[in-house]
């Protein structure tokens, strides 16, 4: 293993199958059964394994899946992997996905391990190659690390967000040269703005803790630094002169907060709360504005919501807030818009690109926005992961999930946002007002951390 490019045992992070499994585990009559069942699966050929872990998945138990695919570890042959992929990474259960990567341990170099890595980068569903990128992230084989850094150039961005999320928490000085490459491939695919070029920015200042924007930026910082951050050691960002050629490009904003992605849905709430007035803050005055939201001179805090004007009604200011923005958006830009109430409305099916007649018509769809119903924030969010091709959602909503005949659990629908995600990697970036910042934006924040995304709070 060259030094800088292999992974240090001391960065490796395990995860506890206890965090997959259900119940059953602990028990002492379920552990001594467990223990006969691995013992007869080692003394069984393997046709009859396969049919083990068949049985096991069928079962749903997530022990009993672990023991199976570990003894198809131990055979160590392709065919044992294949087997695991088909029954059980495709299986589209995250508990059976996660027991069958615990088995996997097991797995010792040879064929099967490089059988998987090929996959890693070659198998034809996107699935089996981010689940098998977070179990070779966490080996110490170079050519695991190697298939990691080949992911970075996935066609798929989803698979592409995956190699970058693991190669972040290993926080290894050997990626960062890597991830310098991979920045500079967007930058020549004219995705100067995708959501992967800025998880690697963000990735390299992690790493780094320099700010910068173009490749050939974080390449001259690598020149001129390399010992230092080789030892795992930070610059100076104070002392970090720009020596590239690069011009930082100012990505678009809403209400203050960047978008991630040239590929973008918003999800904006238009229920009946969205006709609350709010007052003006108390440090407001002449000049301030809502992130790009133009408000009145005087002041109205203190006023009840009838004294106060119609332009500090919360859909007013996101209407208002929204055609600013589209009017801004660069050309590289594909969106959509949805608003919801009890139902959900599309702008349209797909993404459209920022030209000036889809904005016209995106301005037209803001001004036909009217305050009804109650929230169904979920069945806003399951219509935005189904519109092909998105790559960043923007949730706005001033309230907590609510409907009265179906009602909606909280934690339920954080639980389902994580599970469609979790082949995706979409991030969703969630703007709330300070007017109704306490569980409603307790709820917004944390579908952000979840997702990888950021709040933001409008006053």
């Amino acid at each position: 293993m060259r030094p800088g490019h292999g992974w240090s045992n001391k960065h490796l992070h395990t995860c506890s199958p206890d965090r997959y499994t259900r119940g059953s585990i602990g028990a002492e009559p379920v552990t001594r059964s467990l223990i006969v069942f691995m013992m007869l699966l080692s003394c069984t050929p393997l046709a009859a394994r396969d049919d083990a872990l068949d049985g096991a998945v069928a079962s749903g138990d997530a022990a009993r899946v672990t023991a199976a695919v570990a003894a198809l570890a131990e055979d160590g042959s392709s065919s044992a992997m294949e087997q695991v992929i088909q029954s059980a990474l495709l299986s589209g259960h995250p508990v059976i996905e996660q027991a069958a990567l615990t088995g996997l341990k097991k797995l010792q170099p040879g064929t099967g391990l490089d059988w998987l890595c090929v996959q890693g980068n070659r198998h034809p569903r996107k699935e089996v190659r981010d689940l098998l990128l977070g179990l070779l992230s966490k080996r110490p084989e170079t050519e695991c690390f190697r298939v990691v850094l080949q992911a970075l150039y996935d066609t798929e961005d989803s698979v592409a967000l995956k190699a970058i999320e693991v190669l972040d928490k290993k926080a290894h000085s050997g990626s960062i040269p890597h991830m310098i490459r991979a920045l500079k491939h967007q930058e020549d695919q004219d995705r100067d703005l995708s959501l992967v070029a800025e998880r690697i920015r963000e990735m390299l200042q992690h790493q780094t803790g320099a700010d910068l924007f173009a490749a050939s930026e974080w390449q001259a910082l690598w020149k001129g630094n390399q010992q230092l951050l080789e030892k795992g050691k930070k610059v100076d960002p104070s002392k970090v002169t720009m020596k590239g050629t690069g011009v930082r490009v100012e990505a678009p904003a809403f209400f203050g907060q960047e978008l991630l992605s040239e590929k973008i849905v918003f999800v904006l709430d238009t229920s009946i709360s969205m006709q609350e007035r709010d007052p003006l803050p108390e440090n407001s005055g002449k000049g301030q504005s809502d992130g790009g939201t133009e408000v009145p001179d005087r002041r109205t805090g203190g006023k009840s919501g009838d004294e106060l004007p119609s332009s500090r009604m919360r859909l007013r200011r996101v209407q208002r807030e929204l055609k600013r923005m589209i009017r801004e958006l660069p050309r590289s830009f594909h969106f959509c818009l949805l608003t919801f109430d009890e139902d959900v409305k599309r702008m349209s099916d797909q993404l459209v690109p920022a030209t000036p007649e889809r904005k016209r018509r995106a301005i037209k769809f803001v001004d036909a926005f009217e305050p009804k119903g109650f929230t169904s924030t979920d069945r806003a969010l399951e219509a935005a992961f189904q519109i092909p091709g998105v790559r960043a959602i923007v949730l706005l909503s001033d309230g907590m999930p609510y409907r009265a005949k179906d009602p909606i659990d909280p934690e339920q629908l954080l639980a389902h946002i994580v599970e469609i995600n979790r082949f995706e990697h979409i991030p969703i970036n969630t703007v709330g007002f300070s007017a109704t910042s306490g569980n409603a934006g307790g709820f917004m924040e944390e579908i952000s951390r979840r997702t990888g995304g950021k709040y933001t709070e409008v006053p």
